[in-house]
């Protein structure tokens, strides 16, 4: 009777050490706000498997850069070591300058057409 009590209490820990982890994979990186959370893709993939390998990926989505300094960063992280193919570097810079740049993002929405003022009867 006490194996099974100690079985049971076993995988109830486990059991909850999963559905923590679970909720954990989530959340965004550790000093990172919800709205920054970054949007999911293949170059994302490359920035939380390949730049974690020296930093904290919070580190590279907590600066806000023109692509052209994204650019010279990624190269110089490449130069430091980062294992990047030239298109994977690529796409990470693509990635990094649209999602995490110095200006904000143009609107979509097309601006009003201005009407000429109708004259008066």
């Amino acid at each position: 009777m006490r194996m099974k009590r100690g079985f049971a209490a076993g995988a109830a820990l486990l059991t909850l050490g999963l559905l923590a982890g679970h909720s954990l994979s989530a959340q965004p990186p550790m000093g990172m706000p919800d709205a920054q959370v970054p949007p999911p893709g293949p170059a994302l993939d490359l920035i939380n498997e390949r730049c974690s390998a020296c930093h904290s990926t919070a580190s590279v989505f907590s600066q806000r850069k023109s692509a052209d300094d994204w650019a010279a960063t990624v190269q110089l992280m490449v130069d430091r070591g980062a294992d990047l193919k030239p298109d994977e570097t690529e796409a990470v810079i693509a990635y990094l300058s649209k999602n995490f740049s110095d200006t904000p993002a143009a609107s979509t929405a097309a601006p009003a057409a201005a009407t000429p003022p109708t004259p008066a009867p």
